[in-house]
């Protein structure tokens, strides 16, 4: 009786162990509430519900200085200020945007399949620097823990940087720049081609473009200048390295003199053409992701530039913001990120970054006194990727501000080719750029 007793005891632990560990293999994974999950949606239903409330009233509505007022809150301060007194931006009839209902961005097959397949596979030193950069692909931290502010940030840093927009891009841009107070614009009008070689996702072969990359390419672009008069014909190239402590290889031909020159490194703090932008400024950051920290702030409703027609915005000569842009409620990720070298440019920038996309929407940006400088805004749309006929949310324009120096500009894009098959590589190369064009 007793043998009984201790078999049957046995027996039930027996089954209560193959229980436990079933449910270990078996049962889904529980995430902590202070986690973000990819794809991520800005709102959770609750959140959504209320936003919904709130466009009841909201969307379709023109926001201009007579009711901006009552919507502040979901903009920077600066750029609440811009519609609340036109007149110091030489604006007197004022500016206007409209708002458009919230809609949830879904990025790509490849990319959702990408960060399914290989984000296990990141691996990261004591420093949160990835060790095994360019042998990934998708976004390397689809769960982020927001219980270190620290480790966050970084990682959302991350994923910004592991948007391959495309993995192949071309594009015209036209970009003034404003003197405000005159009213004048100096106009660019260029075009840029943008090649991943690493971590791809939407266009084959993927995830690597080479089976031999033994210069260790990252990413290169050309680009090819038309206006201003004495830049034209003007071209360069750019290449980044996987290795975070190699510098671009960038060439310029500038055909004023036909001559070929480096851009080094320490030129890409300078100003582009007189403009208030630097060479760090595209994308609202174009460098390598640790010469910075970074540490999450927080969340912020802002209304955000995601669905933008570039045909619907209006603008003539000399006004220093176009009318007409579309924004839309979205929770942004907020970003605090500091250089570490301690006689850069900007003191810090401010990220608000789209947790749908991981775009930067807004970077606000302070110069080396810790004081207020310049407020930039993305202006998203989606365009279709031609190896795969999905539609890719990418950059159709940028606005930025100086609100030292009352300067403004921007560019408006158009998209010539998302996701192309088929990109020369050839125009990475100094012999291309003496040849006059491609």
């Amino acid at each position: 009786m007793w043998g009984q007793r201790i078999r049957s005891v046995d027996g039930v632990l027996r089954v209560s162990l193959i229980v436990l560990l079933l449910s270990v293999f078996v049962a889904p994974v529980l995430v902590c509430a202070e986690q973000l999950i990819y794809p991520l949606a800005a709102y959770s239903d609750e959140e959504l519900a209320k936003v919904r409330d709130w466009e009841k009233t909201w969307a379709g509505k023109k926001i201009d200085k007579t009711n901006v007022d009552q919507i502040k809150e979901f903009l920077p301060e600066s750029y609440a200020g811009i519609y609340q007194k036109p007149e110091v931006w030489a604006e007197p009839n004022g500016f206007w945007f409209t708002i458009m209902p919230y809609k949830k961005y879904t990025d790509t097959r490849g990319m959702i399949e990408a960060t399914n397949k290989y984000s296990r596979e990141v691996q990261v030193n004591a420093e949160g620097i990835i060790t095994n950069y360019g042998k990934t692909a998708g976004m390397p931290f689809p769960a982020i823990d927001l219980s270190d502010p620290m480790k966050a940030g970084q990682q959302i840093a991350w994923n910004f940087d592991h948007n391959t927009h495309g993995d192949a891009y071309h594009w015209m841009r036209f970009g003034p720049n404003i003197e405000v107070r005159s009213r004048t614009e100096r106009s660019s009008k260029q075009d840029m081609t943008e090649l991943y070689y690493v971590s791809r996702v939407d266009v084959d072969p993927k995830p690597n473009l080479l089976t031999d990359n033994s210069k260790g390419i990252r990413r290169g672009y050309f680009l090819h200048m038309y206006t201003p008069a004495e830049f034209i014909n003007t071209r360069m190239f750019n290449i980044r390295y996987l290795d975070f402590n190699k510098s671009d290889d960038g060439y310029l031909w500038y055909s004023q003199f036909r001559r070929v020159r480096r851009i080094s490194t320490g030129q890409r703090t300078d100003s582009i053409d007189g403009s208030d932008l630097i060479y760090d400024d595209e994308y609202l950051w174009d460098g390598q992701i640790p010469r910075n920290t970074y540490k999450y702030i927080g969340k912020k409703d802002l209304l955000c530039s995601r669905q933008q027609d570039r045909a619907k915005l209006q603008r003539v000569n000399g006004q220093s913001m176009p009318n007409g842009i579309a924004r839309e409620r979205l929770n942004t990720l907020v970003i605090e990120v500091v250089s570490k070298d301690p006689n850069y440019l900007y003191k810090k920038r401010v990220w608000y970054v789209d947790p749908e996309s991981y775009y930067i929407q807004w970077t606000e940006i302070y110069d080396t006194m810790g004081r207020f400088w310049k407020c930039f805004e993305n202006w998203l749309g989606d365009n279709k990727v031609e190896a795969t006929g999905e539609m890719k949310r990418i950059i159709v324009g940028t606005q930025y501000m100086d609100f030292q120096r009352i300067h403004a500009g921007g560019s408006f894009q158009e998209c010539l080719g998302l996701g192309q098959k088929q990109v020369d590589q050839n125009m990475f190369t100094i012999n291309n750029l003496q040849k006059g064009g491609y």
